[in-house]
């Protein structure tokens, strides 16, 4: 199915919340995957209140590709469950794939991007892929092919976009023109959306609204309110994995391609 991955090209500008958000609002079942090569179990830690993963996750999947086991399996085997904010009867199915537990995995997983990506397109249900800072070197050229969007998540304050000049050309040349996008967390603080998208030449795919206390709230787990799902933070979650879900269901359509 689609394969969405997130990026930042600074620090904290808000990418795996935005990914775990998506996660909890995609329409359709989904796979939240932890594949910042700098982790920091902050899901584990926070949305999920200090479960441990004990070696799930993509150590889990590095030791079914040494094996020669297929990926397709060690997804769904390695993945926990990613329960839903509230309380809303949906019929959904929400899954987290945790990230690095051990600093020297990453290195090792180096030939193990791009079954994964494979994987993960030949999946039954969507992935949005957290995958943290760009870093001098790029993203994993495997896992940016085998992804049907590459979205860079950034702040409108100046030093947010200082950041994304940096690196957004490099990132265009990798990924290829009209797959990368951008997501502004807190328009209008101060640039506004179009102001962005004309200041770069890329497209602001997605705009997410400024809850400092929400977002602070669902990254760490905190007990949230039953009108969550109505506030603005859910909504432009809400609305973006709509969105992304529609464009791919008439994408496929056009190309033949089962949805």
């Amino acid at each position: 199915m689609a394969t969405l991955l997130l990026c930042s090209a600074s620090g904290a500008p808000g990418v795996t919340l935005t990914a775990l958000g998506l996660a909890l609002t995609w329409p359709r079942d989904v796979l939240l995957v932890d594949a910042d090569r700098t982790p920091s179990q902050a899901v584990l830690a926070g949305y999920l209140r200090g479960v441990s993963a004990r070696d799930r996750g993509l150590p889990g999947v590095l030791q079914a590709h040494r094996e020669r086991r297929p990926l397709s399996e060690a997804l769904v085997d390695q993945a926990v469950d990613l329960p839903e904010p509230i309380a809303s009867g949906s019929s959904v199915s929400r899954r987290f794939l945790p990230g690095f537990v051990h600093l020297g995995s990453v290195d090792l997983f180096g030939g193990v991007w791009r079954e994964l990506g494979l994987a993960l397109q030949a999946a039954p249900f969507d992935a949005v892929v957290d995958a943290g800072r760009i870093g001098h070197r790029g993203l994993p050229g495997d896992l940016v092919e085998a992804s049907d969007k590459v979205w860079l998540v950034c702040r409108s304050s100046l030093v947010s976009l200082a950041a994304v000049r940096l690196y957004l050309s490099a990132l265009v040349e990798q990924a290829g023109e009209g797959k990368v996008g951008l997501v502004l967390v807190g328009p209008g603080r101060p640039y506004g959306a179009k102001e962005v998208s004309e200041q770069f030449g890329v497209g602001v795919q997605a705009t997410i609204a400024w809850d400092a206390a929400g977002a602070a709230d669902l990254h760490e787990g905190q007990p949230l309110s039953k009108r969550w799902g109505r506030q603005a933070l859910a909504a432009s979650y809400a609305r973006t994995a709509a969105e992304f879900v529609a464009q791919d269901v008439t994408e496929r359509a056009r190309i033949g391609a089962p949805a």
